[in-house]
C-alpha cells in the first residue's frame, strides 16, 4: 500500500465519522452559507486533481472514473436530501445575537428551519463511501490515474453535499411557499 492510497483511507475515515455525525444531529438550514463546504471541497479537489496528473494525459479510464462517481455521488445526495426531515426551528427567527459573535452565529440565529437525514441518511452515507473505495480498487486496477486521487475523492463529496443541499434548500423554499400562501388566506378568510 502505498503512501497516496494510505492518505485517501486516512481521508475517508476522518470524513466519515464527521458526515456521520452531522447526519444525526438536527442542523440549521443557513441559505448560502450551506454552500461553502460543496465550494471548498470542489475548488481543493479540482486543484488536487490538477496536481495529481503531473504531466500524465487524461485517459479514457479517467474520464469514465470521473463521470461515474459524479453521477454516483449527486444521485445519492439528491436522495439524501429528498429523505431529510426538515422542522421548523421552536424559537423565533431572527433572534438578536449578542455583540462579539460570527457571521455564522447570526445566520443561525436567522435560521427557520433545521434538518437531519438519520440513520437512513448515514446508512446512504456509507453505502457511497463503501461504492467509492470499490470504485477505487476497480478504476486503480484499470490504470486509472484520477480514478484513485485525493482530488476525486473531494470532487465526490463536493458533488454529494451539494446535491443534497439543492434537494434540502428546493424543499425548504417549498414550505416556505405554502405557509406563505396559507396565511394569506388565512388573512382573506378572516
Amino acid at each position: 500500500m502505498n503512501l497516496s492510497a494510505l492518505s485517501n483511507i486516512l481521508l475517508i475515515l476522518v470524513v466519515i465519522g464527521v458526515v456521520a455525525v452531522r447526519q444525526m444531529a438536527w442542523r440549521p438550514v443557513l441559505g448560502a452559507r450551506d454552500w461553502s463546504f460543496p465550494v471548498i471541497a470542489a475548488v481543493l479537489g479540482a486543484v488536487l486533481l490538477l496536481q495529481s496528473l503531473d504531466g500524465k494525459s487524461l485517459g479514457i479510464i479517467d474520464v469514465v472514473a470521473f463521470v461515474v462517481e459524479t453521477v454516483i455521488s449527486l444521485g445519492v445526495g439528491a436522495a439524501m436530501g429528498a429523505i431529510a426531515h426538515i422542522r421548523r426551528i421552536a424559537r423565533a427567527a431572527g433572534a438578536p445575537v449578542p455583540a462579539g459573535r460570527t457571521a455564522k452565529d447570526v445566520a443561525r440565529a436567522a435560521a427557520e428551519f433545521e434538518t437531519r437525514t438519520g440513520p437512513t441518511g448515514l446508512v446512504l452515507w456509507i453505502v457511497l463511501i463503501a461504492v467509492r473505495v470499490g470504485l477505487t480498487f476497480a478504476f486503480q486496477g484499470l490504470g486509472s490515474h484520477l480514478g484513485i486521487s485525493t482530488g476525486l475523492i473531494l470532487l465526490v463529496l463536493a458533488a454529494n453535499r451539494a446535491a443534497r443541499m439543492l434537494v434540502i434548500h428546493t424543499r425548504v423554499d417549498r414550505l416556505r411557499r405554502v405557509r406563505a400562501q396559507s396565511g394569506s388566506a388565512r388573512m382573506m378568510v378572516s
